[in-house]
């Protein structure tokens, strides 16, 4: 049975200026997915997601409290994380939007559990549990144990986010080092998502 809490939160800083301040932090970018009462599945992007504890495995992701995704991950508890690789920004923006059915014309198949997984477009998946939930101002973090989770068998870059730009990782590496395979840094466009779990 999971917990809820709430945590009371002092505002000591400009609200731009943290947005700002947030955007200097290079994130990766993920889709959160689960399903809603009605078994009609729902989904948002994120670029907050961090892993939590790796004994149990546990992540959290922040999710706004006016999103209709927080409402069935509550209701389900439980949802899939899909990190996503490059060239995802179509599908990115498509979950940060309004759009009533978000996953028209794109792939996806359940998990063991019932939860929609993104498999053509995801580097690497977590289906997760929720175990608590904080609430903080106008988010709430949910706490899952990962309870499965895959890589896809493709080597791919994963998409990154920085300062209102989407872009792709390139590893560095050592001159006495093999050459990586290369992996070329792209700017494709820009939207402010802000940080948070994002679906307007």
């Amino acid at each position: 049975m999971h917990r809820r809490h709430e945590l009371s939160v002092d505002v000591t800083l400009d609200r731009q200026a943290f947005f700002e301040v947030m955007a200097s932090f290079p994130t990766g970018v993920a889709v959160v997915t689960t399903v809603d009462a009605a078994g009609i599945p729902r989904g948002l992007t994120t670029t907050a997601v961090c892993s939590v504890s790796a004994d149990p495995p546990t992540l959290l992701v922040s999710i706004a409290h006016a999103s209709r995704t927080l409402d069935a991950v509550r209701g389900r508890g439980s949802f899939v994380v899909n990190f996503v690789g490059d060239g995802r920004t179509e599908l990115c923006l498509r979950f940060a939007s309004k759009v009533e059915d978000k996953f028209e014309g794109v792939a996806w198949q359940l998990t063991g559990g019932g939860i929609p997984l993104l498999h053509e477009d995801a580097i690497a998946w977590a289906e997760c549990t929720v175990a608590c939930e904080v609430d903080v101002a106008d988010h709430s973090l949910v706490v899952g144990t990962v309870v499965a989770g895959g890589l896809s068998a493709e080597l791919e870059a994963p998409l990154l986010y920085y300062r209102r730009s989407w872009g792709v990782w390139a590893p560095t590496h050592e001159p006495s080092e093999p050459e990586p395979v290369e992996i070329p840094s792209v700017d494709v466009g820009g939207r402010d998502l802000r940080w948070q779990g994002v679906e307007f």
